[in-house]
């Protein structure tokens, strides 16, 4: 979390504390200018509720039904994005129990509580003997590029990237497409009101939105976001600085921490609704602590049901017990580890941990910790930007994050698929309460995602193929263009994806995969395993149109039976949900099941129809 520091915590009341991750980044020591401590106890807790109406509601129906909030000042948490449904009514606190219980009678009303402030604790000092100022390099100071891929100067210092498998995950994935919001201070990714980090000039933004000063740019004026986005994509194989783990990914911004390290609970749940009906496919959240919040539970909810993962750092408290809003069922916890692979000092842990990611573990050396481009946190409202170490669950999250984005360009789009993945890859011996179910192995996740649905679809393609060959003669089908359509369709060449197949320009990833995915070469992960590639449309036209000769027959004949073989299997292990088709799971597997055996079906009529045009030619 901090540049060489360790956050403690602070005797925030339980019920109204929401703290953040971010901690110790506020100031460090050999800072010259000092940051402003946390405001005392009273002012911790805004005079105003957060109200999360049923969606489409509109303000002047919720009010009319409630007199009692006559003469408040009531108003959606931000005007721009009042689709999401989230009012904030200002009032005196010694009204609030009253006038909670009858808002939460309101069916049109589905949570009121008190708005939390949040606030950033007071940073602690490193370890004797330690310069903090050490933690940070200059990204004016000009370093030579490395020979090789990635060329990044500052690679080598990255232990955390070679501890995921960065390098040998771009063999199957890069996150090309994907979208991740950074819910957090905003990012430096731009000069009009802000800064732009000079290693993140390759890398690719979607719009985000500033939720603390209602602005559609969401600049960075604190640096944890930066280094958070940076950690996820930063320009990667640019010559300069530091690489990001899925670097061909979109970061899509998105402010809800002010620069001293404030924030509400409204802007955060806000900001989650938001990011997931503007396009986000991932949601990363460096921020939690306190207590229990049930607009910000829903808030998670709605994202998960929509599709999108929302990964949480489980906190700095070093204690058995994951902070909110990671502890919700609908989010995946993170905790943070140190080179070692063990448990970082500063790290929470416990029941409902999902897994472990590198957070750094600075409590002997400062390049222990986890670098990245970002603001110089030294001073307030510095223009400045470094490379710079930091350590936290913070630093965690965005692997998790990364690895999410490239699952999702890999193919794999539900959530449940991505966890499962991540899960039965972590590097552990099964799950426990500090590691969760192990630390993260980002190259493993991706090689599962690609081998394991292609390996069984290449298994039934050619179980497929041979029951064919069994049932006709060599008269009717050419058994190598069988075969070759069966393979083609159902998995392509990806078996050879480790030595750089799908790395060839424009044929490589078509090569790599089987026809039946094509949609995600060709359209991108938001289109993949839409209802025309999952399908018995397009295979089915193949081999219809194909009885000319005994050659096209035999490959329009193998290309149903591979298509049919993978439909199979994305019925049996559901990675996507089937595009256009309502809801997920028995109706996505009936769908994929009654098309392949539509295929098969076909397949059988295509090669009787053969037969009869071949009888018909002979003399």
């Amino acid at each position: 979390m901090t540049p060489g520091n360790r956050m403690r915590r602070c005797p925030l009341p339980r019920a109204f504390s929401f703290l953040l991750l971010v901690g110790s980044l506020t100031g460090c020591p050999g800072s010259t200018e000092e940051l402003p401590a946390s405001p005392t106890a009273p002012d911790r807790v805004a005079d105003e509720l957060v109200v999360d109406l049923i969606d489409g509601t509109p303000l002047e129906e919720f009010l009319a039904r409630h007199p009692s909030l006559a003469g408040l000042r009531a108003a959606w948490n931000d005007p721009s994005v009042a689709d999401e449904a989230i009012a904030v009514v200002s009032l005196p606190r010694a009204r609030h129990a009253a006038v909670l219980a009858e808002l939460r009678g309101d069916p049109l009303v589905e949570s009121a509580e008190p708005n939390a402030l949040v606030a950033l604790p007071p940073a602690p000092a490193l370890p004797a003997g330690l310069d903090a100022n050490a933690a940070f390099i200059p990204d004016d100071k000009p370093f030579d590029p490395l020979d090789g891929f990635p060329n990044d100067p500052l690679y080598e210092q990255q232990w955390n990237m070679r501890m995921v498998g960065a390098r040998d995950a771009w063999r199957y994935s890069t996150g090309e497409g994907v979208v991740v919001a950074v819910l957090d201070t905003g990012v430096a990714y731009e000069d009009e009101k802000g800064v732009w980090a000079p290693d993140l000039d390759r890398t690719r933004f979607v719009p985000g939105y500033d939720f603390v000063n209602d602005d559609p740019i969401a600049a960075d004026d604190h640096g944890h976001g930066t280094h958070c986005a940076g950690t996820i994509a930063q320009s990667t194989h640019n010559g300069k600085g530091v690489i990001g783990l899925a670097p061909d990914c979109k970061i899509m911004p998105v402010k809800v921490l002010s620069a001293g390290g404030w924030g509400k609970v409204s802007d955060i749940a806000a900001a989650i609704r938001w990011a997931t009906d503007h396009g986000a496919d991932v949601i990363s959240m460096s921020l939690g602590g306190g207590g229990y919040s049930r607009v910000m539970d829903q808030a998670c909810r709605y994202a998960r049901e929509h599709g999108v993962a929302v990964v949480c750092a489980a906190g700095n408290a070093g204690r058995p017990r994951v902070e909110y809003p990671a502890a919700y069922p609908s989010c995946l916890a993170v905790s943070a580890v140190g080179p070692s692979g063990k448990l970082a000092f500063y790290s929470s842990y416990g029941k409902g941990l999902f897994v472990a990611a590198p957070g750094g573990d600075q409590s002997k050396r400062l390049e222990d910790g986890v670098l990245q481009n970002t603001l110089d946190v030294r001073r307030r409202g510095s223009k400045k930007t470094v490379y710079a170490w930091f350590q936290g669950t913070s630093m965690a999250t965005p692997h998790v994050s990364a690895a999410c984005a490239l699952l999702y360009a890999a193919g794999v789009t539900r959530v449940d698929a991505q966890e499962r993945m991540l899960a039965a890859t972590a590097r552990g011996d099964g799950w426990n309460q500090r590691t969760g179910h192990g630390v993260l192995d980002a190259a493993a996740a991706v090689r599962r995602a690609t081998f394991l649905p292609a390996g069984l679809a290449l298994f039934g393609a050619l179980l497929l193929a041979f029951c064919a060959v069994r049932k006709t003669s060599p008269r009717d089908l050419a058994r190598g263009l069988l075969v070759l359509g069966a393979v083609l369709a159902a998995s392509g060449l990806f078996f050879l994806r480790p030595f750089g197949l799908g790395e060839l320009p424009v044929v490589g990833p078509l090569l790599a995969s089987g026809a039946a995915t094509w949609d995600l070469v060709l359209l991108g992960p938001d289109a993949h395993w839409n209802a025309l590639f999952a399908s018995a449309l397009i295979p089915g036209f193949l081999g219809f149109t194909s009885l000319a000769t005994r050659a096209t027959r035999s490959l329009g004949v193998g290309i149903m039976l591979g298509w049919a073989a993978r439909l199979l299997v994305g019925a049996a292990l559901p990675l996507a949900d089937v595009r256009w088709i309502p809801g997920s799971g028995v109706l996505d597997a009936l769908w994929l099941a009654g098309n392949a055996a539509a295929l098969l079906a076909g397949a059988a009529v295509v090669v009787r129809l053969g037969r009869g045009r071949d009888a018909r030619r002979t003399p």
